[in-house]
């Protein structure tokens, strides 16, 4: 689970057919992949049911406040916030690799999901990542690397469903493989997550309809970050979400977790939730060799093509 505090919300993803066909349909089709902003991979301690990220205020309580110092009033807080996430891509095009646990939540069909926790390995150039799922599915596996196995993801699920269907070639922008995501794996990863928030802010924010908050005091676990939040008072077609949360990670200079609200659908009401990412125990450049994303891992548990 994970938990967020300062302000925000609390979030503690009549013909016959031989029988071997329809395991495998039906283990395709229940194999909820959550396959969208990426995580880590399956080395060191796996987090269990009751693993969570929880983020802290370790200073004085209260909301978020304004950055009032002159540099920052000065360049203005849109300003800035484009300039921490332009900041941020920068740093991240000197890495090649990473590892680290990561926690989705996401809201479909109007229903917010479980808590999705998976291992993940992931590689930028060419994009791949490679996922182990520790709750729900402990151990389903699925790896997608842009430009090999026809485009396909490579995936099994657990139990005696693997068992008869073995290792399945799912298409990532398919029905199967969406059913519980509201992203594809194609657009799996921190460095996607970068250019999106980017992207949205560059075009989204604007001094005069935007409200852009600061808080240097939040930490992830025990690593401290910045909080950025972008608020869009009023709701406009060309504005994605009202309110996005997104935490840079103070070491590392990248985000670690990323939050989007939608607008209330009464005044005075609680926005609801629509995506929650983060990154936990990331390991920068961990050396992935091309057996990390290759299902013949012996380390894996991919079964029969």
């Amino acid at each position: 689970m994970i938990r967020a505090r300062s302000g925000g919300p609390t979030v503690t993803v009549s013909r016959r057919v031989p029988i071997g066909s329809l395991v495998k349909r039906a283990s395709a089709s229940c194999l909820v992949l959550a396959l969208a902003v990426a995580a880590d991979s399956p080395t060191g301690q796996e987090p269990g049911a009751e693993a969570r990220v929880a983020l802290t205020e370790p200073i004085a309580p209260g909301g978020m406040k304004a950055d009032l110092s002159a540099k920052a009033v000065a360049e203005g807080p849109a300003a800035r916030a484009i300039r921490t996430i332009k900041e941020c891509r920068a740093k991240f095009d000197e890495v090649e690799d990473y590892t680290c646990t990561f926690y989705k939540r996401e809201r479909i069909n109007g229903r917010l999901t479980d808590m999705h926790v998976m291992a993940m390995k992931a590689r930028n150039k060419p994009h791949s990542v490679y996922f182990r799922f520790h709750q729900p599915n402990k151990g389903r596996e699925a790896i997608f690397v842009e430009g090999r196995n026809d485009g396909y993801i490579l995936a099994h699920d657990v139990g005696f469903t693997k068992l008869l269907a073995g290792t399945m070639r799912l298409d990532p922008n398919g029905a199967r493989a969406m059913e519980s995501s509201r992203h594809p794996i194609t657009n799996a990863g921190i460095s996607h997550l970068i250019d999106t928030v980017l992207a949205r802010w560059t075009a989204e924010l604007k001094d005069e309809e935007s409200v852009v908050l600061f808080d240097p005091r939040m930490r992830l676990g025990s690593a401290p970050c910045l909080l950025i939040e972008a608020i869009h008072p009023e709701k406009k077609p060309q504005y994605l979400f009202h309110k996005v949360r997104l935490f840079v990670d103070e070491k590392l200079g990248i985000p670690v977790r990323f939050e989007a609200y939608d607008w209330p659908e009464k005044p005075g009401e609680a926005p609801e939730l629509v995506e929650e990412y983060a990154y936990d125990g990331i390991k920068l450049n961990a050396g992935l060799s091309e057996s990390d994303f290759d299902a013949g891992n012996p380390l894996y548990a991919f079964g029969r093509f």
